[in-house]
């Protein structure tokens, strides 16, 4: 089978989600969200990975995990109604464990499948262990980078003017049109990454969103971020302040420079 030949894994994808769907409208919602951002990592997964000139295994390995990275969102949901990790369950590591027990990688070879895993466990740490094996801190990476450009959009949606916060999507944080916390303002100043547990106010999220900026691991991702918008319609929807406008133009420069 080709490395590009993923309709029989995005069928059977699609047959998994379907049995998580309830005909509650509010809450299938969510799940349609977990299920149109997953196939879109996969195209961004597939990307990036054309980018990069891998071996066949390896580029087979990041255009799966791309695609059943978030495979642990949907127990997590029907669980918890939360997508939360923090308050619920690491997301990653489910979707790790649940990829031994469906038959979702049947047919791959013993290294694409642990590979697939591996990044699938990987995928949401906010930093990744140095003692792993490269090819699985290389697919990791990928798939890091093509779920931050698909989450931009996510939120950049959820958050237009308007539009009534989905609070599963922003994590039940604080809707404060003018607030934000300074630690994560420091945080994009120092060029880093922001972390999750910092955040309190909605526009926390978005200034966190602004610091991936900051861990980007591929040129191919980040000129994908630049010619999308993206961070300039995240720009919008934050206060206007002077703060914030040198934050953005901060982030903007930076990420233009490679």
């Amino acid at each position: 089978m080709s490395a590009l030949d993923l309709a029989p894994f995005r069928e059977f994808f699609g047959r998994y989600v379907d049995g998580f769907l309830t005909g509650d409208a509010a809450y299938d919602e969510n799940i349609e969200i977990k299920r149109e951002h997953s196939l879109l990592v996969a195209g961004h997964a597939a990307m990036v990975a054309d980018s990069l000139g891998l071996p066949p295994d390896l580029d087979r390995a990041c255009r799966l995990a791309g695609l059943f990275h978030d495979l642990g969102r949907f127990e997590q949901y029907r669980t918890f109604r939360s997508f939360n990790d923090p308050a619920t369950v690491n997301h990653g590591r489910l979707g790790c464990l649940l990829l031994g027990r469906v038959p979702a990688l049947d047919g791959e070879s013993p290294r694409v499948r642990r590979l697939v895993r591996a990044a699938v466990m990987l995928h949401n740490r906010r930093s990744l262990p140095p003692g792993a094996p490269a090819d699985h801190l290389l697919a990791t990476r990928v798939v890091r980078d093509a779920d931050k450009l698909d989450i931009f959009r996510v939120m950049v949606s959820h958050l237009a003017p308007g539009r009534a916060l989905n609070p599963v999507v922003t994590l039940g944080l604080k809707d404060e049109p003018g607030a934000w916390s300074a630690c994560i303002a420091a945080d994009i100043r120092a060029h880093r990454l922001a972390e999750y547990g910092q955040m309190e106010y909605v526009n926390d999220f978005k200034l966190l969103l602004l610091s991936w900026v900051y861990d980007l691991n591929f040129p191919a991702a980040r000129r994908a971020l630049l010619a999308s918008g993206l961070v300039q319609e995240l720009a919008s929807r934050l206060p206007a302040a002077p703060e914030m406008a040198e934050l953005v133009g901060q982030a903007l420069a930076d990420l233009a420079a490679d």
